[in-house]
């Protein structure tokens, strides 16, 4: 059991550093769905270890590739959201299904970009730390939000979607076992 859950938490960290490295739309990566699926298949530790990993390894190829900060202020606000959506897929990994899952989806989705640019603001120094600032943080954050919540959308069903079939296949080509 635990060999088949390490092969797929590698297929999952190589479709998420895949996704991420490669040329893509501003905020449309497999993050949130990698952190979503993770927490809702795997035991915590290993969600948790495949969320990291997955980060270390892109964040540093894009150290590399661009010259981005590895760790910034910001990053504190990036991380700790993907491992709260990685809890939140532990958490309610019962009640989640194809039915409710779009509208998980959305709402975390939605969080996220909450968290995320509460973070902006609060660490970096484009904007005034004030109501107004704030308020002006997230109205021009607006078009990242329309393509998180398309690649959030995407990633998830990606996820859920393949390892659902490759799951079945697997089961069906050992017979059943």
């Amino acid at each position: 059991m635990l060999q088949k859950q390490f092969k797929t938490a590698l297929a999952c960290i190589a479709v998420g550093v895949l996704g991420r490295l490669f040329p893509h739309i501003p905020n449309v990566t497999p993050m949130l769905g990698l952190s979503l699926y993770s927490g809702t298949n795997f035991p915590r530790w290993l969600a948790f270890f495949i969320l990291i990993v997955t980060l270390f390894i892109t964040d540093t190829a894009l150290m590399l590739m661009y010259g981005y900060p590895i760790f910034s202020a910001w990053t504190l606000f990036t991380y700790s959201g993907f491992l709260l959506i990685t809890f939140v897929g532990e958490q309610y990994s019962r009640i989640f299904s194809r039915i409710n899952g779009l509208a998980w989806v959305v709402i975390i989705s939605f969080g996220f970009w909450l968290w995320t640019n509460f973070g902006v603001w609060l660490s970096g120094s484009l904007y005034p730390r004030t109501i107004s600032g704030l308020s002006f943080c997230y109205v021009t954050a607006l078009p990242f939000l329309r393509n998180a919540l398309v690649g959030d959308v995407v990633w998830s069903a990606v996820f859920f979607g393949l390892f659902a079939i490759a799951s079945k296949r697997l089961k069906a080509s050992s017979g059943g076992s």
